[in-house]
């Protein structure tokens, strides 16, 4: 078996048909938990709307197109396997250009682009999800874009990158990551110096045309406040390097457990690859200046690629530090796939089967992710049914209108606790701090509910000013004048422990 996986030539269909098989095995967890996720609660009441103040008109297009209308309804999952089939194809045609005869292994260098954890944050949106996955499409599409004219294969690439800037604008850092990796794969293949700066070259102006495309066009609807950049001081550079320490501790919190030597294992592989195509490089029979200038882009590859990580989202005023940013962390995992399978198959030809190990564990994470989400379902569901049999058999239920005060740091999921202790980063990925929101709440049949602002009530209400008129674990109900209040609950206590006194009550019950 591991001389098939390792020796045996794929057919571009039969490429083709693994990297569906395994896309599609992927996102099977998301589907199954089919879960409305953040913004998809108000955008499945709202239709959509609101992309093109994002910036993100092509989203907006697109539901338009499979909707066959002018607004954009709740389509799940049809617009993931849409996805699929599209990620699938870029796939097919960046082995194809990584590697001229690809077996099964070769495959699964490039599977990270759809197997990254925290890109299932991404994929989470039912709406949002897999039109960014489409974005990434048309980003490989750009890599690879094949043209024998200087002007088509600057062009063609600038148009793709403008597409993908009106999907989602942090692909900005996934497109130069991707050009990071390239860069790094021409010098492994020994590609003359002339031929790799030519590539960057020309991708710098395919950039800069995508960024103008992008510019002229859906930039021209966001709204103002989506624009802010941080101010040019030096309290910008400290808030810099706080969000950056932020992060920082997020992916230290990816590698705990089994996959920490998995991980460093597979980290000093790609670092010896790294280096000996440095070394290989400066061996190389070329002009010095030619080789010296190529090797100052082969050494700032790695922490330009590694800054994409977190990319533009760093130098906006409102900072997002949300996994889905993380999309250019792929391209990284792509890079160590690369370099470790090369280091590998130099010691023998079928040590290259160990790249199953990692993609065996990012799969599992998928899976236990898709766990995590029918958990928080059923715990939303179980709080619905409780607050809305309330709201019916309350003085609430007569008031025209009823106002919601949310918790966004309630952090509560008893149920997954043992899981999050295992692996802090399915927390980080999940990004679900609040035990209700508004969009339930009118899928269970309470319409007239909106979200409060007055905040002269909501600090009265937190004051603890009025009665409630019903409390509960998880929510208090007011009502103040004409209008009912729910306000959401921040409920105290380790969700761990309380999940093992839970237990413990359950085996006494049963003795």
């Amino acid at each position: 078996m591991c001389r098939f996986f390792t020796i045996k030539i794929l057919t571009q269909r039969e490429v083709l048909l693994f990297f569906l098989a395994a896309n599609f095995l992927y996102i099977f967890p998301l589907v199954q938990a089919d879960y409305f996720y953040n913004d998809d609660n108000w955008r499945t009441f709202a239709t959509g709307e609101n992309w093109s103040e994002e910036g993100r008109v092509v989203i907006e297009i697109f539901y338009n197109l499979i909707s066959f209308g002018s607004t954009a309804p709740d389509l799940f999952p049809l617009p993931l396997f849409i996805a699929v089939v599209g990620i699938s194809l870029s796939l097919r045609a960046l082995t194809f250009f990584y590697f001229q005869r690809p077996s099964v292994v070769q495959c699964l260098v490039v599977l990270p682009i759809w197997y990254n954890p925290y890109f299932l944050q991404n994929l989470t949106y039912r709406y949002d999800g897999p039109v960014m996955a489409l974005g990434m499409a048309a980003l490989i599409y750009a890599l690879i874009w094949p043209s024998d004219r200087v002007w088509r294969h600057v062009w063609g690439p600038g148009l793709l990158i403008g597409l993908a800037l009106s999907i989602y604008q942090v692909f900005i850092g996934f497109f130069i990551a991707l050009c990071c990796l390239e860069v790094i794969r021409l010098v492994w293949e020994r590609k003359s110096s002339v031929w790799v700066l030519n590539f960057v070259a020309r991708k710098f102006l395919a950039i800069g045309i995508g960024v103008l495309v992008y510019y002229l066009t859906a930039h021209q609807l966001m709204s103002g406040s989506r624009q802010v950049l941080l101010p040019m001081e030096v309290n910008s550079l400290l808030e810099i390097r706080d969000r950056l320490l932020s992060l920082q501790q997020m992916f230290d919190a990816g590698g705990t457990g089994g996959l920490r030597p998995l991980a460093w294992g597979a980290v000093v592989l790609a670092l010896v690859g790294y280096v000996w195509a440095g070394v290989r490089l400066l061996l190389c029979p070329e002009q010095r200046w030619l080789k010296m200038l190529l090797l100052v882009f082969y050494v700032l590859s790695i922490p330009v690629l590694l800054f994409c990580i977190p990319g533009v989202t760093l130098l906006f005023a409102e900072f997002n530090g949300g996994a889905r940013t993380f999309v250019a962390f792929s391209v990284l995992l792509v890079l160590i796939f690369f370099l470790c399978l090369r280091v590998l198959v130099c010691i023998h030809q079928r040590l290259g089967f160990f790249l199953f190990v990692p993609v065996l564990a990012m799969l599992s994470f998928s899976f236990s992710y898709g766990r995590i989400l029918l958990l928080q379902k059923e715990q939303e569901s179980a709080v619905l049914a409780s607050l809305v049999y309330d709201i019916t058999h309350s003085s609430l239920y007569e008031k025209n209108h009823i106002y919601l005060i949310p918790e966004l740091s309630a952090n509560w999921l008893p149920a997954a606790s043992a899981a999050f202790a295992a692996m802090p980063v399915l927390k980080q990925v999940l990004g679900v701090d609040y035990v209700l929101m508004l969009g339930p709440l009118r899928r269970g049949g309470i319409a007239d509910v909106y979200l409060a602002r007055d905040r002269q009530v909501i600090a009265s209400i937190r004051r603890g000013d009025h009665p409630s008129v019903m409390s509960t674990l998880f929510y208090d109900l007011y009502v103040i004048a004409d209008s009912g209040y729910i306000f959401m609950k921040k409920v105290e206590g380790n969700p761990y422990a309380i999940s093992e006194l839970c237990l413990i009550a359950d085996i006494e019950r049963c003795r």
